[in-house]
């Protein structure tokens, strides 16, 4: 019999006689369990089986293993191996035998069998109670008592392979000293079948198991039931008087019937498991298991690891409270609400759940994990604390005890889950969308700008026009999937008040998509030289879209360009016309002076340079505020339903103080994260609400007035600090997107700056007017607006990284325009497309782009098989069929030859239908082999003999993908949106790997 089917899932290694001993685990057990049908509804159960020569005999009958020569040679001392029924994969309740003994060899040789399974070794700590004469033995109870009773039906011991009952009643013994694991919440214990033999099986068991259990009083005072639900003696006849079949089928009935009564016990608390649950906890207490022996394993939070409560839950319900008033609000909204949110979480579609078709009672609340459990190990210390801290009426006569509110919640959570547990859909997002929908009119208008009201958990990033906010996730949860775009999302209403947002879409991020950034210099009117390297860019790329859609992230100095493309959504053409046109507006002088005579001349700019002085600002900010609104309206804020929202992209704009000119940032994402280095705005500050007009008025020193911002402070030009915002961009990537590395691709686009001279230019005398400190000053400020130097260092630094880094600028002969000089706009347009039109980096950026329009999706979590992990998959577009340009992409990439290759092997064929799946998208399959799920492989797009370009997030790793993917989130993802059933080329498939297993 081949490795597949019989192979240790735990051995229990001791390298010396002495502390430190190790374990070994393999996947077997995830392999067997994955190999079901239907992992997310078979119910497995365990049989634990110890003993030796009579174990091997009856296992050969029970689940038709071979446990001759061959397997026997394989296996050593202390190795517990896994053993699968046949009918299992097929069968709705999978019957699982691990095959063990007590070990009693203090050095046990590791395994070497690495080509079907993983093997991990894992170094135990030692427990302070134990004794160097009985190490291995007490991991061995360890790993039996603790880490597989939880999930056993029942413990078989053959009491002739352990020497007879006397020394098996002292290892109970030594069992039942330990104590009954600690779990949560508390599990059904299994039961105990001790298998011997007789010549006569005439009502002798019950005399045996009397004689039993005076042996085990005499060695423990300790009561059996504390650890094990019954204890039972099977008698075998003798070997040889009648077949093997028939001898064992006593046994195989004994142990059917004993499962059934534990099971039945543990379907009535709720802690009878899938397949795909069952595995999933048994890798989790197996990691608990090496962190702490006597820590209680959880099984509540463990379904919980990869989508955990939210850390801030308590800030978040307490955001909430403070705005109550009444003891009525509290009962009749907030509580109700904070529940029902609180359901949305704890209540994944794949959560661990039992629903039955019969309705749940108050009494039998056994649906899935009890609500009370749920709600105590997951919530009560999040809802005390905010109770404590945010409830707070208006009435003195009215004393609520935090204590008080918190059990509110718990009762009406219980409730909620009753009236769930009864509904046909037994979906807790469309209980929570009723909640919404059945709210009374008087809290419609009810509004938080730092918390989704929808969720209660996380920070709202987008406002609808009603005024309500809400975040991604809900927006996922509650949104409409556009047909053929699955990261595009509708909201038709609110899902809080039900106004209509007036078909309001929302563009999300393909999950194992790379991160693009886009950032823009300021510099007043040299802008201009920005646009039109985004005007070359978007000639080259070929594609009738706007080429400020390519980027996720885009942070400007220059405001009125950054917010503008991503805000406004206006085109290259039209923001070079806006920009030039409110530049004429904005940078009208005060002096109405004006002579061509140079003694004259400087005199008056002496008096110019005094009255600017005075007033504060060369040009008068009202002119600024003008050419503001009327680009941005007036009550426009950031937050608002903008084309950046429709697109996807992140928008950031950097200003700074006038005191100690520390940066900050206003975003359109509501300033989620944290930062140490620099302020993001966030609800906290009011800064939601501010127009966009108020957020780029903060201009250039000398320029125009700082502007103050009421709530918030007053504030200058960004460019102070850091006028060439990528360094900023990309830390605040890494806030937005903490699960991505570092962006796939990096363009940042510069306003120009002097040719530095290779003589320093010397003074030969100092002029009063001319080197005069405010001279040197600002000369000093204008060359703070010239930022090559620095990104040629940063170049440097980040050369070899993932990123993909591109920048372009230019180099003035001379002195470069002043900011303000609109006389010289046209003058800068030609040059920035001098700059860059036709250049090599231009064209390799314009490939990259294409690149990342696409990603590649796992179809499922691979496993492993000889040696290696097939990995497939298809390589997706972000442009879908029923985009306008996906018609121009495909009929370029068939016309250049371009070519995509996977870990340098081309993918054969040409480009065509045959690529597309039934709905006309973009969908090419692919296949990979890899070593292991550390293993990096790339795929890439390569035109003719072109150096190649990543397609987005490549290179890939499978862990990464199943990170990014929620593959491994068998309890449900961070949205509600159930997961799709294996289809039946899948199913076909896994079939398939059966057979050839």
């Amino acid at each position: 019999m081949t490795c597949l089917l019989i192979e240790h899932v735990i051995s229990i290694l001791s390298l010396n006689s002495s502390w430190p001993a190790h374990y070994e685990i393999s996947d077997r057990a995830a392999t067997l369990l994955h190999s079901f049908l239907y992992p997310e509804s078979q119910r497995p159960c365990l049989f634990v089986l110890i003993g030796n020569r009579s174990k091997a005999r009856a296992l050969r009958e029970l689940a038709s293993a071979s446990t001759g020569k061959r397997s026997a040679g394989k296996r050593g001392y202390g190795e517990i191996h896994l053993h699968l029924d046949p009918s299992a994969p097929f069968s709705g309740r999978p019957i699982l035998f691990a095959d063990g003994d007590f070990p009693i060899q203090q050095n046990i040789r590791p395994s070497t069998s690495g080509k079907c399974h993983e093997i991990t070794n894992i170094l135990l700590t030692k427990p302070k109670e134990s004794q160097p004469k009985e190490t291995l033995q007490a991991v061995a109870d360890n790993i039996y008592l603790r880490l597989l009773l939880p999930f056993t039906d029942v413990f078989c011991f053959f009491a002739l392979d352990l020497g007879g009952l006397q020394p098996l009643a002292r290892r109970l013994a030594a069992w039942l000293d330990v104590g009954h694991p600690p779990t949560l919440p508390v599990v059904v214990p299994p039961q105990i079948i001790i298998v011997t033999e007789m010549s006569t099986a005439d009502l002798q068991e019950s005399q045996l198991l009397e004689h039993f259990l005076r042996l085990l009083a005499h060695e423990t005072m300790t009561d059996p039931s504390t650890c094990f639900a019954a204890i039972r003696v099977v008698a075998l006849l003798p070997d040889g008087h009648i077949s093997s079949t028939a001898r064992h089928r006593k046994l195989k009935e004994s142990l059917m019937h004993a499962s059934d009564q534990v099971r039945l016990q543990r379907l009535e608390v709720s802690m009878l498991f899938s397949a795909q649950h069952f595995d999933t906890f048994l890798r989790e207490a197996c990691s608990c298991f090496t962190e702490a022996l006597n820590k209680p394993f959880d099984f509540i939070r463990a379904s919980r690891i990869v989508n955990p409560p939210a850390l801030d839950l308590k800030e978040h319900l307490t955001n909430l409270l403070t705005k109550i008033n009444t003891i009525g609000e509290l009962k009749n909204f907030a509580i109700p609400l904070i529940a029902s949110s609180l359901l949305l979480d704890g209540y994944h579609p794949d959560t661990h759940r039992e629903f039955s078709t019969r309705r749940v009672s108050r009494s039998n609340e056994n649906a899935a994990f009890r609500p009370r459990d749920v709600f105590r190990l997951l919530y009560k210390d999040s809802c005390l604390q905010a109770c404590r801290d945010g409830v707070h009426l208006q009435d003195p006569a009215i004393l609520v005890l935090p204590s008080g509110s918190a059990r509110m919640i718990e009762d009406t959570f219980s409730e909620l889950f009753v009236t769930l547990s009864s509904r046909p859909t037994n979906i807790a997002a469309d209980l929570h969308h009723k909640f919404f929908l059945e709210l009374h009119h008087d809290w419609k208008a009810f509004q938080l700008d730092d918390t989704c009201l929808i969720c209660l958990r996380r920070t709202p990033r987008y406002r609808l026009p009603c005024g309500h906010c809400i975040c991604l996730n809900c927006i996922r949860d509650f949104g409409t999937p556009n047909e053929h775009d699955p990261w595009l999302y509708k909201l038709e209403s609110c899902v809080f008040c039900n106004i209509s947002t007036s078909g309001m879409v929302i563009k999300d991020r393909p999950p194992t998509a790379g991160l693009r950034l886009l950032t823009f210099d300021g510099g007043g009117v040299r802008g201009l030289a920005t646009l039109q390297y985004l005007q070359c860019l978007q000639e080259e790329i070929g594609l009738p879209y706007p080429v400020q859609e390519n980027f996720d992230v885009v942070f400007g100095t220059s405001g009125i360009i950054a917010i503008g493309l991503s805000i406004c959504g206006w085109t290259i053409e039209q923001a070079t016309e806006n920009l030039e046109h409110y530049a004429e507006l904005a940078f009208q002088p005060r002096s109405i002076w004006n002579t061509e005579i140079p003694l004259i001349s400087q005199f008056l700019q002496v008096i110019d340079f005094m009255i600017s002085y005075l007033a504060d600002s060369r040009y008068s900010a009202d002119n600024l505020e003008a050419a503001l609104r009327e680009a941005f309206g007036s009550n426009r804020s950031m937050l608002d339903y903008s084309n950046a929202t429709r697109i996807g992209t992140c928008v950031g704009l950097p200003v700074t103080t006038i005191r100690d000119t520390s940066i900050c940032v206003f975003t359109n994402y509501n300033g989620v994260g944290t930062r140490s280095r620099y302020h993001v705005f966030g609800p906290s500050d009011g800064s939601s609400r501010v127009p966009l007009w108020e957020m780029c008025g903060s201009a250039a020193p000398f320029y125009f007035k700082p502007k103050h911002i009421t709530g918030l402070g007053t504030f200058q030009d960004g460019g102070l600090r850091e006028n060439d915002p990528g360094n900023l961009a990309l830390e605040e990537a890494a806030v937005i997107y903490p699960s991505i590395d570092e962006p796939s691709l990096v363009v940042s686009l510069g306003t120009g700056s002097s040719r530095p001279s290779d003589i320093p230019r010397m003074s030969p005398s100092r002029g009063i007017f001319q080197d005069g400190f405010i001279a040197r000053l600002l000369r000093a400020f204008k060359l703070s607006f010239g930022s090559i130097r620095g990104h040629k260092f940063r170049s440097r630094r980040r050369e070899g990284r993932k990123e993909q880094y591109f920048r372009f600028d230019m180099e003035f002969d001379g002195p470069e325009p002043a900011l303000d000089d609109t006389t010289k706009m046209q003058e800068l347009k030609t040059a920035a497309r001098a700059a860059v039109h036709g250049s090599t980096e231009l064209k390799r950026l314009a490939r990259c782009i294409v690149a990342e329009l696409f990603v590649f999706e796992l179809d499922h979590d691979p496993s492993r098989e000889n040696g290696k992990y097939l990995c497939t998959g298809r390589i997706l577009c972000r442009r879908r069929a029923n985009h306008h340009a996906f018609d121009v992409l495909m009929e370029q990439l068939s016309k250049k030859s371009i070519k995509f290759f996977v870990e340098d092997r081309p993918i054969e064929g040409l480009i065509d239908s045959s690529w597309l799946d039934l709905k006309g998208n973009f969908s090419k399959r692919v296949c990979i082999e890899l070593v292991d799920r550390r293993s990096a492989f790339t795929i890439q797009l390569r035109e003719g003999n072109m150096d190649p370009c990543s397609i987005s997030g490549s290179p890939f790793t499978i862990n990464g993908l199943v990170s990014a993917q929620e593959l491994s989130a068998p309890f449900g993802a961070s949205n509600h949106r159930k997961r799709m059933r294996v289809d039946l080329a899948d199913v076909s498939y896994r079939k398939r790997q059966r057979v050839r297993a």
